[in-house]
């Protein structure tokens, strides 16, 4: 039985990423996933949207969402650069986004629509949005130069005043929209994972696909991880298996249902946009694809029965807006969050140290974009210091290219 610093068990965004970064600093890694190929369930079946805290600044959460967010960015430039791919630079004012045709990232702004018909007797909502559009100005702004995104004085300082502005503009406008451009965009996630995945295979990291994991255990102070095919021993382990954790740690998950469907037929014109409404279940999103493909949804819901009911609603407003979408595909990606008690939705990467097993921890990264994060703060938890921010990093070759599942849309578009 061969023996690994550490098992890795999950092959999405999570696991990946936790790979990488080890096998960055030296660590031998097994990853270990149960489907044939990596990032083949939620990290498949996402929007691709890199969040910059836009969304987040309709969140009651103190700011702490947008706080992570923010620092998840500072920490791409800081620990991902090397990438030969990885496209984005800071300013002193913003973001910018280079070589969008090969890089990580691309220029695909995503509009905000905060919904004004009918809703400015809503004053709560009303103030809602002068802030939500105050902050992501502020942002707009944000000096990326020096490290310091997870401060918010860049970008809520002064800002009582613009809302106050903002509010009378919002008042005035006799428009159903309110309209913003803000600073999230969205990002070739095939290109980003092949190219971490061929950094830490070139740095000795095995993959075990088609290998579910059945049960772990400890054999002093050894993890070993009974699955399918074999028994892998490691000196470490990090589960980063979703939904899936509850079976091998005493975390609590609460899963919420995002309908989506992939549509072809998008005009031309359509740029990505988000509905924002007071009245949560009538939001909805599309994120537009080359070819004139599309990834529409808007709302993750609670109880899976909701589903059905959602789609028609969403399907049907974006009928109205272009007659001649049609629809290729539909499917309910699953969100898995820690279950806090005091918020109703938990945005937030963790990173647990389980309390059945020794030397193992659960992982839930929260968005994709928090990724870039939660490896470097994993790292820093287990070693106390801060991982290389300057190596050897390669792009895909196709070499390891047929190790990563395509995305749902992607799979329509290679068809096309």
């Amino acid at each position: 039985m061969k023996k690994f610093d550490w098992i890795i068990v999950g092959g999405g965004i999570a696991g990946i990423s936790l790979s990488e970064i080890l096998t960055r600093e030296g660590y031998s890694v097994a990853l270990i996933e149960k489907r044939k190929k990596l990032a083949s369930a939620t990290t498949r079946e996402f929007h691709e949207w890199v969040h910059t805290g836009s969304l987040y600044t309709l969140v009651k959460d103190e700011m702490m969402t947008l706080k992570y967010i923010l620092g998840s960015l500072d920490d791409i430039l800081e620990f991902y650069s090397s990438f030969p791919k990885m496209n984005l630079s800071p300013s002193e004012k913003g973001l910018k986004i280079l070589d969008e045709q090969k890089g990580w990232f691309s220029p695909n702004y995503i509009n905000f629509k905060y919904r004004l018909k009918n809703r400015k007797l809503i004053l709560p909502w009303m103030y809602s949005i002068a802030r939500s559009i105050s902050l992501i100005e502020g942002i707009k702004k944000h000096d990326w130069l020096r490290r310091r995104a997870g401060i918010l004085e860049s970008v809520t300082s002064k800002y009582y005043l613009p809302i106050l502005k903002n509010l009378f503009k919002i008042l005035k406008n006799p428009q159903k929209f309110y309209k913003v451009k803000t600073t999230d965009f969205t990002t070739n996630s095939r290109i980003l994972l092949r190219d971490m995945l061929t950094t830490a295979m070139k740095n000795g990291l095995e993959v075990f696909t088609d290998n579910e994991l059945i049960n772990i255990k400890n054999d002093g102070d050894q993890v070993l991880a009974e699955c399918k095919r074999e028994t892998i021993k490691g000196q470490k382990a990090a589960i980063c298996l979703g939904g899936d954790i509850e079976k091998f740690s005493d975390v609590k998950i609460k899963k919420s249902f995002a309908p989506i469907a992939v549509v072809k037929n998008v005009t031309a014109d359509t740029n990505s946009f988000v509905e924002l409404d007071y009245f949560r279940k009538k939001c909805i999103n599309i994120i537009t694809k080359e070819k004139s493909f599309g990834l529409i949804g808007g709302i993750s819901l609670s109880k899976r029965e909701e589903v059905e009911e959602y789609f028609n609603f969403m399907i049907n407003e974006h009928k109205k807006l272009n007659p001649k979408i049609e629809i290729l595909d539909k499917y309910v990606g699953e969100k898995n969050e820690i279950s806090l008690r005091k918020e109703n939705r938990n945005y937030l990467f963790h990173i647990n140290s389980s309390s059945k097993y020794k030397n193992v921890w659960s992982v839930i990264p929260g968005k994709f974009t928090l990724a870039f994060s939660m490896a470097p703060e994993f790292y820093r938890i287990i070693y106390k210091k801060n991982p290389k921010k300057f190596f050897k990093a390669y792009s895909d070759n196709g070499e390891y290219s047929d190790i990563i599942d395509e995305t749902v849309f992607g799979k329509f578009q290679q068809k096309n």
